[in-house]
């Protein structure tokens, strides 16, 4: 009986193995990962490192001082970013990230950091990140602030 016991436990171990969940050095390791592919302009970005369907918000910063939250649609966001590869490839733009922390949020990990554009400036950027159904990491929210008025037309 203990042997049966035994060889059972060994086979369900071997062939159903727990999985564990991802850790912070994990995320962040991930995040860098992302940032470095985003500054080389992967063509395959979106695919690589985000959920098919993010939640994909701008918080635009107004010449008011106000603040509007914008959500923006996914394909509006794959088409600028196809357009923003091009351009910004000629300019040399870079996004570098200061101030990161990465702390559990829910079940998966939410990143907070300052955006410093290469032109310039500093502003609030966080990203929630998870496992996607595979266990591969992926961003699932990303939400940046931006002085960019366009995004309050579409």
């Amino acid at each position: 009986m203990k042997k049966l016991f035994i060889t059972l436990f060994l086979f369900c171990f071997f062939m159903f193995p727990v999985q564990a969940k991802k850790t912070e050095e994990e995320v962040r390791v991930f995040f860098d990962s992302y940032v470095s592919a985003a500054n080389n302009f992967d063509k395959d970005l979106f695919q690589k490192y985000y959920i098919s369907k993010p939640s994909i918000i701008r918080v635009v910063e107004k010449k008011d001082g106000t603040k509007e939250s914008v959500n923006v649609p996914l394909q509006t966001y794959l088409d600028e970013g196809a357009k923003g590869r091009k351009i910004g490839r000629i300019m040399g733009y870079k996004n570098t990230y200061t101030n990161i922390t990465v702390t559990p949020y829910e079940d998966d990990f939410k990143v907070s950091a300052v955006r410093n554009p290469s032109p310039g400036g500093k502003y609030p950027a966080y990203f929630i990140i998870g496992e996607d159904n595979q266990g591969n990491l992926k961003i699932k929210v990303e939400s940046m602030n931006t002085p960019r008025q366009e995004f309050l037309k579409k």
